[in-house]
């Protein structure tokens, strides 16, 4: 029988180190004008963030890494760590950041340490010891990679997918294990045109959905999104198309879990009424490999305005409430947009009408989220806001309606006014999600800031220890005094919200079950929101 453990407990406490006000933000970058760039995030262990940054120093980029605490402290050497300092290429190209269930980052990228531009993955300890020492070189036999992603599996395993060069390109991917080794070389597809652009879902089984984009043209030709479910060893079942939308050779859609061994994607692709206007549809490919319909859902109807998702993927609330997208919308001629919002049920259909719902009213700004994240009650979502180079960044709190949640309206992140770019939300942990993003102050920076829903200024107040994690014979919460109504939520290591509840007032020696027991092995963060503040545990399910 799988029992849980509590590992510690973290009492929210004020956030007066590191983090600071929306007017200045906290550097994660610490040197000045070296043009730091193209910044990848991911969520640490006990609440921390871990961000990546290419650095220039004397024309040379090297890969940096910086963890921060729940306070926003830097728990490395001022400036971060150096990950690789091996010869890169003049030019940057995507690459990825994951962390695993022990709380270890995981990067992907490419460099030309063989003297021709190939991908490589590092793991580095939340000490910051590199526990792939020199990294590992993912070759592809008679051909080169670029475009890496990261898949972190059952047991720690991960999968690295890219693209090859080949001709007719192809997507390799390649399993190992926690401990850097693996058995075999990378197995690939693709067989004609342009097989490309792959990301990956991890499944329960240990093994992970692999989707891709199949172009019969050039690399500008439009192109399907495909997937292949892979066992644990890496063996991949018929492809499936996801949908029969096509999507442009420049975007890259972004899937997440589904809760139940499928995926959820949200991509821009023509709209259906006339295919000159750009739309954002939805679709679910479940186990079974069925989809909700051969063509996805899309988030609106009509061909009054234009709408594009961004760089935000989609939120599952939950199986009751369905799925919540944040997305950009535009006058025809894209001189001013807005921002709506819709909720899709898990059988497809949309609950917000046929225009969704505006939580940001249309401007010159032409706001355009990069982040949301599913809470107990709704959303929020993170976005950027104003013209090239003079960008403000904020978030708001959006509930099961779509409305707009009031305290407060409008959380703001950034009030400097300067340009911003690769922005990214870190799933919220232990009360707060976190903003990291490319700044164009001082040279290029890198930047972050916390959000959390109760408070403007992501400021928790200290808590007493009125209320106990219990583990044994059921895992619970036990309150020892009575208590006001509080918010419970259960969050996995990966940031993910897995449970959500609304908790009437408790009476003294009240105990709460905590519904653990369908959830996978694996790290997860109890927090309860009291009025007076935020309580956090951490527990191990075996």
């Amino acid at each position: 029988m799988r029992q849980l453990l509590p590992i510690a407990l973290f009492l929210a406490t004020p956030l007066t180190a590191q983090w600071t006000t929306p007017d200045l933000n906290t550097p994660v970058s610490a040197t000045t004008g070296v043009g730091a760039a193209t910044p990848l995030s991911a969520p640490g262990p006990d609440g921390s963030t871990y961000a990546t940054w290419f650095e220039n120093t004397s024309g040379d980029y090297i890969l940096m890494m910086q963890r921060l605490d729940a306070d926003g402290n830097t728990m490395w050497s001022q400036g971060g760590i150096i990950v690789s300092a091996e010869d890169q290429n003049t030019a940057l190209f995507r690459y990825d950041l994951k962390s695993d269930h022990d709380g270890n980052a995981i990067v992907a990228f490419q460099d030309e340490r063989s003297g021709t531009l190939d991908v490589v993955a590092y793991k580095i300890s939340p000490l910051g010891l590199h526990m792939w020492p020199g990294g590992i070189p993912l070759w592809t036999p008679d051909a080169t990679g670029i475009g890496p992603v990261i898949g972190v599996l059952e047991n720690d395993r991960i999968v690295f997918a890219w693209n090859t060069d080949r001709s007719p390109q192809t997507v390799a991917y390649q399993i190992f294990e926690p401990n850097g080794t693996t058995s075999g070389f990378p197995l690939e597809i693709g067989t004609n045109g342009i097989t490309g652009r792959p990301k990956v879902v991890a499944t329960s089984d240990g093994g992970f959905w692999l989707q891709y984009v199949h172009q019969t043209g050039n690399f500008l030709s439009p192109g399907l999104m495909y997937a292949v479910r892979c066992d644990a060893s890496g063996v991949a079942g018929p492809p499936i198309v996801i949908a029969a939308n096509t999507i442009s050779g420049f975007y890259f859609p972004e899937p997440i879990p589904d809760g139940h061994d499928g995926l959820y994607v949200a991509f821009n692709t023509g709209n259906v009424a006339n295919g000159n206007l750009t739309d954002v549809c939805v679709q679910r490919l479940r186990a079974n490999g069925i989809t909700w319909a051969n063509t996805a859902v899309p988030v609106e109807e009509g061909v009054l305005t234009q709408r594009y998702s961004g760089t935000a993927t989609p939120a599952l609330v939950s199986d009751d409430e369905g799925l919540m997208i944040a997305y950009s919308f535009t006058n025809l001629a894209q001189s001013e947009g807005g921002i709506a919002v819709q909720k899709i049920d898990t059988a497809g259909v949309v609950q917000f009408g046929a225009t969704g719902s505006i939580v940001v009213a249309s401007s010159a700004a032409r706001p355009e989220p990069f982040g949301t994240q599913g809470v107990f009650d709704g959303i929020v979502t993170a976005f950027t806001t104003g013209g090239f180079g003079a960008e403000t960044a904020h978030a708001l709190h959006v509930d099961h309606n779509g409305a707009v949640m009031d305290p407060p309206a409008l959380i703001d992140l950034s009030t400097t006014s300067s340009g911003k770019d690769d922005a990214s939300l870190v799933p919220f942990q232990n009360g707060q999600a976190v903003a990291v993003w490319q700044d164009e102050r001082n040279g290029g920076s890198i930047y972050a800031q916390p959000i959390e829903v109760a408070n403007t200024n992501s400021i928790a107040e200290r808590n007493d220890l009125g209320i106990q994690l219990q583990q044994w014979p059921e895992a619970a919460l036990f309150f020892q005094r009575a208590t006001p109504a509080a918010d419970l939520r259960i969050i996995d290591m990966q940031g993910r919200l897995v449970y959500g509840q609304h908790l009437t007032a408790q009476p003294e020696g009240a105990r709460v079950l905590l519904p653990m027991q369908g959830l996978c092995a694996g790290l997860y963060s109890i927090c309860l929101d009291k009025p007076e503040g935020r309580l956090v545990w951490k527990m191990v399910r075996f």
